[in-house]
This record gives C-alpha cells, structure tokens and sequence, in this order.
C-alpha cells in the first residue's frame, strides 16, 4: 500500500471528509460580525466533469465503488475541485501531517484545508458551538453602550471595554469580536498533551504585528513585571490606537517597548503600506500614488540592537510576511530555541513552508495546529523547542 493511503495520512482523512459534506448546506455557520450580512450565491454544478473527478480519486489510489458512487450521485464539480485543490501539494501536505505531534493537530488541518476547498455552507470548524455563539454575544452585549468610533475597517468599530471580567486587568478600545478572540479563545496559547504552550512569567517577547496594542497588553500580563515585550507596528492608523491603548494601562505600559518598523528578512529594506487596520500589509509594489513607504528591521538586527540575552517567545501575524520575517530571526531562534505562534493562514503555502524552514534549522521543533475562529482565519501554527 503506498504511504499515502495509510489510515494516518492525510489524504485517507480528507477524502472521506469531502464525500460525507459535499451535501451538507450548513445555514448557521456564517459569521455576519466578521463578514457583514450573507449574499447568497447558488453554486453553478453544471459545468462538472466527471472524468476529471474519477481521475483526482484514481491519482491517490482511492477509486473504490463507494466512492465512486458517491461522486457520481450529485456535487461532482464541487466535490472534483475540492480534491484537486490540495493534489498538487499532496506530498507537502502528507509531511506536515506526518510532523504533528498531537492528533488534534492533524484533524484541524484537514477541517481547515477543507473548509478552505468546500466553504462554509458544507464544513463546520469545531468552534461553532452554541457556547462560542452564546460568549460572544455577551462579549457584544456588553459594550452597546460604551464609548465608541470607527476603526475605519470593514466598518468595526472600537468600543471602550474593561475585560476585568475576562481575567485581565486592562482596558482598551477594541472591536468585542478581536477581544473575544484574543482575550477568551487565546490564540497564541496552546493546550497540549505535554502541557500549555504560552508566555510564562519573566518571558521575553517578540509581538510581531502589534496592531491595536491588544496582544502586546496580553502578553505583558502573563509576562508579568520581571518580563519584557517588544511590539513591532508601523501603521500610522495602527499606531495611533496602540499608544492610546497603551497609555490606558500603565502598569503593563512599563513592560512594553514600541518598535515601529515591519519585520522582514533584512533590515532596511524599503516598502509599501498596503491596506489598512488589521489587514495591513507591506508590499514591495504599488500601484497607489500615496501609498507610504516603511524601513525593514530583521529581527537578528533587533535583538542586536537591543542587546536582548534572551527571547523566549515569538508571535507572528503579519498578514503574509511571516516567512519573511522567520527567515531574518535565524540567529536569534537558534541561538534562545522560543517558542513560536505563527499564523500561516494567509498564504496556502505558509502551512507547510514555515514548519519545512523551521525543520531546516535542525533545532528539533515539536509542532502543533490550533484554529481559533469558525471560519478562514487564524489558524496558528505552534512550535516548540524539544
């Protein structure tokens, strides 16, 4: 039997996943906080060709009767685009699957790899749970009546919020679906089999993509006083509501240090603000006369500069340019072995090209997948020093 037809691999979970959802027409898995109301849009099936179906089923070995009677039922060209999708890739895939050292992790990947095929009418991610929609709507009840303005982003606005009441002695103007998820879901905590993965006390670390100043308050706290965080922010925007969140809260302020450069591979480079809020980027490119143009800093030239002993914790959510940046913490990541929370769902490829550049360092990463949101984004990728 070939390695890619073991009951463990990748591809004998996904394709059975595809078959079982391809008539699923889930109504109550649509997130109209983060993307507005539903447009409802009816799939065009007619243009299906079964051949090219049968074929995507017989390049990974799996054309049994079953299956095939299931493809040749209805959903053909939904179901075909769904396995040729990820075939292409098929072999980086079945590494990254391979190198999970948890279950969870390989049952999150395969969920989220297609619901990224299938969309959100025929796969449910495992948060959408009655609890996740019953927290966040208190999480939006509670701050209908708070101070508020337009954060000038897909129409979300920030709201006054003291999260006491989350365990965090911090205030700030945030958007309570972001505060939902950074301060209850905690996307840059782990649970695994060997224990959590998180900023311990007295850790230092590297908050690349600061954005609103909310995770650089978050891991200030559970840095605790004896710690250090280093936020990296350049939005002008950005940078703006990061002082001001910042400011609120003196007694993590003290802990926090500001560095307003994007990270990159090397130090210096010029580039483009492209976007705005959460989802801005850097780009070497533009086509907008009055885009603003930002310096590079590597993180290897930063923890020079800052002369830092250690690092024992890395973020990244940096809208894409997170292998660019892992690849300008060489030094720093052998030298101190952090932890890493690297979101790797913006490009398809960051799912497997960031854990193969952290293999090549040879530095023995355990890697795990946690997903926190019921659609697309935020998916992180953990790693952690053996």
């Amino acid at each position: 039997m070939d390695s890619n037809q073991t009951p463990d691999s990748f591809i004998a979970r996904y394709i059975p996943l595809v078959l079982d959802s391809i008539h699923n027409n889930h109504r109550d898995n649509y997130d109209t906080h983060r993307f507005g109301p539903e447009i409802n849009q009816t799939p065009n099936h007619e243009s299906a060709i079964r051949r090219a179906a049968r074929q995507a089923l017989a390049n990974v070995g799996l054309t049994t009767s079953g299956a095939a009677s299931m493809m040749a039922a209805q959903g053909w060209n939904l179901a075909n685009r769904a396995l040729r999708r990820y075939l292409p890739h098929l072999s980086e895939i079945e590494w990254l699957h391979s190198r999970f050292s948890d279950e969870e992790s390989r049952e999150i990947l395969c969920k989220v790899l297609a619901y990224r095929a299938l969309g959100y009418r025929k796969i449910k991610l495992p948060l959408n749970t009655p609890r996740y929609w019953k927290e966040l709507q208190s999480m939006i009840d509670s701050v209908s009546q708070a101070e508020s303005f337009d954060l000038g982003f897909m129409g979300f606005r920030a709201y006054k919020m003291d999260l006491h009441s989350c365990g965090y002695p911090i205030e700030l103007f945030f958007n309570p679906v972001g505060a939902y998820i950074q301060f209850v879901l905690e996307p840059y905590k782990c649970q695994t089999p060997s224990g959590t993965v998180e900023v311990k006390e007295g850790d230092v670390v590297l908050d690349c993509g600061g954005c609103y100043g909310d995770t650089a308050m978050y891991f200030a706290h559970l840095a605790g006083s004896s710690g250090r965080v280093y936020s990296f922010e350049f939005v002008p925007s950005n940078l703006e509501l990061w002082q001001r969140n910042v400011d609120m809260n003196p007694h993590l302020k003290q802990r926090i240090q500001l560095v307003k450069a994007p990270v990159w591979s090397e130090s210096g480079k010029p580039l483009f603000i492209e976007g705005s809020g959460p989802g801005s980027r850097v780009v070497a490119e533009t086509k907008a006369s009055d885009a603003l143009e930002v310096k590079t800093i590597s993180i290897d030239d930063m923890v020079r500069e800052q002369k830092l002993d250690t690092v024992n914790f890395i973020k990244m959510d940096i809208e894409g340019a997170e292998l660019a940046a892992l690849r300008g913490a060489v030094t720093a990541i052998r030298r101190f072995r952090p932890k890493l929370a690297i979101s790797v769902y913006h490009n398809l490829e960051d799912f497997w090209t960031i854990p193969q550049f952290l293999s090549s360092l040879e530095i023995g990463y355990r890697f795990y997948l946690r997903h926190f949101t019921i659609h697309a984004e935020e998916t992180v990728l953990f790693a952690v020093p053996e």
